[in-house]
């Protein structure tokens, strides 16, 4: 119903009242809540189109101010959050584009039990989820301190490779492996890999194809998976060269 003008007055008579609202307002977590009960006060501003419920108009400003905010925190986190919004409603704000002030407003905050809980859990899932990405992080640093490891000396490739593969050991692995080596230092002093291609064929041609693919492989990987095409080219090499029958038909 259209208010009518006071005497000598350009304006309406500006109205208030006061706001009592109980509701949920949503946690973090979806599907968790906050009971949120809000107490506040507001006023209309002199405007020639006064707004029709400024009481609702002051309800939701207040009401969206506070829910945006709790919607970042847990329910165990609900003493923090109502700080947060009573922080910036506790003054007056004029609400935008609206012929209405909000003069203050207050909430309190409580959580259910089960979304307590559910607050809980999701805190010791991020701890656990932030302890394997740490443990995956010093996994890789060690990966890669072990590549650039291997990768400064054939012998300590080799090295690795019997490490990871003992099955493959046998009585005359490490006096053909020592022999090898000594062929490495007196040609590759600086450990590098050039001449390792062409010395492992004196190697690899004594053991069995299974372990024989097994090394090339192995070491082909390295090179390749680390930077070095040519190298790995000419390591593979060994595997798919053919065997030259020398027996007479």
């Amino acid at each position: 119903m259209p208010r009518s003008r006071s005497k000598g007055s350009r304006w309406p008579p500006p109205r208030a009242g006061t706001l009592k609202i109980a509701c949920p307002a949503p946690t973090v977590i979806p599907g968790y809540f906050f009971h949120l009960t809000f107490d506040g006060a507001w006023e209309e501003l002199p405007s020639p189109n006064p707004h029709h419920s400024p009481a609702a108009a002051a309800a939701d400003h207040a009401l969206t101010t506070a829910r945006n905010i709790t919607v970042s925190y847990l329910a165990t986190d609900a003493v923090a959050a109502a700080a947060r919004i009573n922080t910036l409603l506790g003054r007056p704000t004029d609400i935008p584009h609206l012929p209405v002030r909000l003069v203050w407003a207050t909430v309190q905050l409580t959580a259910d039990p089960d979304a307590v809980q559910a607050a809980i859990t999701h805190q010791r899932r991020l701890h656990e989820q932030e302890q394997r990405y740490a443990e995956h992080n010093r996994r890789l640093d060690e990966a890669h301190t072990l590549r650039d490891t291997l990768m400064s000396d054939p012998s300590l490739a080799l090295s690795y490779w019997f490490a990871t593969a003992p099955q493959t050991i046998d009585a005359d692995t490490l006096v053909r492996l020592e022999e090898l080596l000594n062929t490495v230092a007196a040609y590759a002093p600086q450990g590098q890999w050039a001449p390792l291609a062409r010395l492992l064929h004196t190697f690899a041609h004594r053991l069995t194809d299974d372990v024989k693919n097994h090394l090339i492989n192995t070491l082909a990987d390295l090179t390749d998976r680390y930077g070095h095409p040519d190298i790995t080219t000419a390591i593979r090499a060994l595997r798919t060269e053919p065997e030259t029958d020398t027996h007479p038909q």
